[in-house]
């Protein structure tokens, strides 16, 4: 299994961070591990909402169809999703004030057979490192 998180405290408020962190569609200006939606959109994602993406992390890409588990808004949205190989992902996002603004959380957990043992340690290393520079290209969006 490999997993990672991390966080980062942006200049919007918690109305903005939630509306960027909540539209899908938007996931490939700033989720770097996001490497494009296949088929149509929800224009409002909730509790239950599929859809399928593709992602990659190291170069190694996975179709993964996606279930939103958790729609608490302004608050938190979570998806769980299965691709190919056995491969699981759970990719959560959390709003909160902070100071004048707001922090950001981001969570990501792979599990299957693709990723056990030392590739999952490479996997999260390389996790790591996409998380805290789509944090950053999060806080830099319009």
């Amino acid at each position: 299994m490999a997993r990672t998180n991390d966080s980062l405290d942006t200049h919007f408020t918690p109305q903005e961070a939630w509306e960027r962190a909540s539209d899908l569609s938007r996931y490939g200006d700033w989720l770097l591990l996001h490497d494009g939606w296949r088929g149509e959109l929800p224009e409002q994602p909730g509790t239950g909402t599929t859809a399928t993406s593709v992602i990659s992390v190291k170069g190694m890409r996975n179709r993964i169809e996606w279930t939103v588990e958790e729609y608490d808004a302004p608050r938190r949205v979570a998806l769980s999703g299965h691709g190919v190989g056995g491969t699981k992902v759970v990719l959560a996002l959390e709003v909160a004030p902070a100071g004048a603004g707001s922090r950001v959380e981001l969570d990501v957990q792979f599990s299957g057979p693709l990723v056990a043992g030392p590739v999952g340690f490479g996997v999260s290393k390389a996790l790591k490192g996409d998380l805290r520079k789509s944090l950053e290209k999060f806080d830099a969006m319009d």
